[in-house]
């Protein structure tokens, strides 16, 4: 089966779905990761305060797109595709500050709307998954309405993860329950929780699945730090070395890629 990830920036579909991925791939499915607003200053463990502002962008979305390479090589010469819709992120996009993009509107303008439609036609994937939108960034939320908008969610499988380090914060269980909650009255589908893999059945195996996130995360060394990568890889401990996703009726109908 082909499967479209949609991931809002380099780096999200690979914090929430390393270990499904490998999963998915190691059954014999094709992915394609969609990472949406690419262009991109945020950086803030690279060099990128010594470079002059008017590079900044340019600099940043290189180095950003280094690093998902990195991690799409991770997987060696498995069916994983890397599609860039190069669009700018929101505070370039929308002008506001880092901190400013939060809680804001989904903006499902006709750019955005239209080169996330082109890149989910011209996937042809029988599933789709999307990012829950936590944290109410609005590029999370924005590439979720997105793909949304232009989904024939009655009959295509789609499922939605919970995005990483957002779903590792303090007091996370309720945002995602919200979430969840939400999107499933907005769709009118109960969502339910569902895993790529079987649970791991031994201590060694559980940290072995740590350390597979670990190595991920650390493909990104731009963006995040020590602390929020172990944030990210000792989440999957939670669920036995494993990452949930939650999946529509269509999803649960095909019997598709799920365990309990």
């Amino acid at each position: 089966m082909k499967i479209a990830v949609v991931s809002p920036h380099r780096g999200d579909a690979a914090f929430a779905l390393d270990l499904t991925v490998a999963a998915w791939l190691e059954q014999g499915h094709a992915i394609e990761v969609m990472s949406c607003f690419t262009r991109s200053e945020f950086a803030p463990y690279s060099d990128v305060r010594s470079v002059h502002a008017n590079d900044r962008v340019s600099f940043v979305t290189a180095v950003r797109k280094r690093e998902e390479e990195a991690w799409r090589k991770r997987f060696g010469a498995a069916k994983l595709a890397i599609t860039d819709l190069n669009v700018k992120d929101a505070p370039i996009r929308l002008h506001c500050s880092p901190e400013e993009v939060f809680g804001r509107p989904a903006d499902v303008s006709e750019k955005v709307l239209s080169k996330v439609r082109r890149a989910l036609e011209g996937s042809k994937a029988g599933a789709v998954v999307l990012p829950l939108g936590l944290s109410g960034h609005v590029d999370h939320v924005s590439a979720r309405d997105a793909a949304l908008s232009v989904l024939a969610l009655a009959d295509l499988p789609t499922a939605f993860y919970e995005e990483l380090p957002d779903a590792a914060a303090a007091g996370a269980e309720g945002a995602i329950e919200g979430a969840v909650h939400a999107l499933s009255l907005s769709l009118q589908c109960e969502l339910q929780p569902v895993y790529a893999t079987e649970p791991r059945q031994t201590n060694d195996a559980i940290v072995e699945a740590v350390q597979s996130k670990r190595r991920a995360a650390w493909c990104y060394d731009s963006q995040i730090d020590e602390a929020v990568t172990t944030q990210i890889a000792e989440f999957c401990q939670r669920y036995q070395g494993r990452e949930r996703l939650w999946v529509n009726a269509a999803w649960l109908r095909g019997g598709m890629l799920m365990h309990e």
